[in-house]
């Protein structure tokens, strides 16, 4: 097993591994057990918890890594309060909604997470997104309706993210320089797209940045998928995910 420097040991609690592609629950479990001693969350999406339902989130948390419920709860407030209830007893470490969905959405969000029973537990954190990392300006304003900037558009939705008090959002660390200063400190910036320093983020990625590049920029979390699980050797790009992280981590 290789053993991981403080900083790397650090940089690995900020990477989250989707388990998107994959078609029975021994793949799942192969995945995990091959990760885990690089990733800190996997990410558990609508395919995967389609396909395994909440098998899969019991299945991470085994290996010791947490879960990001990555189902972008995007409903009337009732319907989303519920659903929070349900992810916080699940046992997961961070879900989703979509910020678009609006304050009495995002708010029933976490109203949902302090109405579940938790003895002992800890809360999840709850992410809002802001604009999906494959929508550049172009396809915001033409495809979408939305006049302005991507940067503009995520700033807007972030600031309404702190108004429902909840603890961050998912963003591309493109968009991550129009944000400093704006937002309360502890506020929490889950960055998707991200390419190794070798490997690509994937074709449908429109706002990519390297993983050091991200950190340095603000990021909190790494959604870095395709840039480990498309590559020949999956722990080599891992491990070079958590060396590229480290080296801008303070001493």
């Amino acid at each position: 097993m290789t053993e991981l420097s403080r900083k790397e040991q650090a940089a690995r609690e900020m990477v989250c591994l989707p388990l998107d592609g994959l078609n029975s629950i021994a793949e799942v479990k192969g995945r995990v057990e091959e990760l885990s001693p690089f990733v800190g969350l996997f990410k558990v999406g609508k395919e995967s918890f389609t396909r395994f339902g909440p098998e899969i989130v019991d299945l991470v948390k085994e290996y010791g890594s947490g879960v990001f419920l990555d189902l972008k709860y995007h409903d009337i407030p009732n319907t989303v309060k519920g659903a929070a209830r349900a992810a916080a007893q699940l046992g997961v470490s961070m879900f989703n909604v979509h910020a678009s969905g609006g304050l009495a959405m995002m708010q029933a969000a976490g109203q949902g997470v302090e109405e579940a029973d938790l003895p002992g537990g800890e809360a999840p954190k709850i992410v809002a997104v802001t604009v999906l990392t494959s929508i550049d300006e172009e396809i915001l304003n033409i495809e979408c309706g939305v006049s302005g900037s991507v940067e503009g558009q995520v700033l807007r939705l972030a600031k309404l993210t702190e108004e429902a008090d909840l603890d961050g959002i998912v963003c591309s660390a493109a968009d991550l320089d129009a944000l400093k200063g704006t937002l309360r400190p502890g506020f929490l910036f889950v960055t998707p797209g991200i390419k190794g320093t070798s490997t690509p983020a994937g074709e449908d990625q429109k706002r990519v940045l390297t993983p050091g590049r991200a950190v340095a920029a603000g990021s909190s979390m790494l959604v870095v998928g395709r840039a480990i699980t498309g590559a020949d050797d999956r722990k080599a790009a891992a491990l070079e995910v958590l060396h590229d992280i480290a080296r801008v981590l303070p001493e």
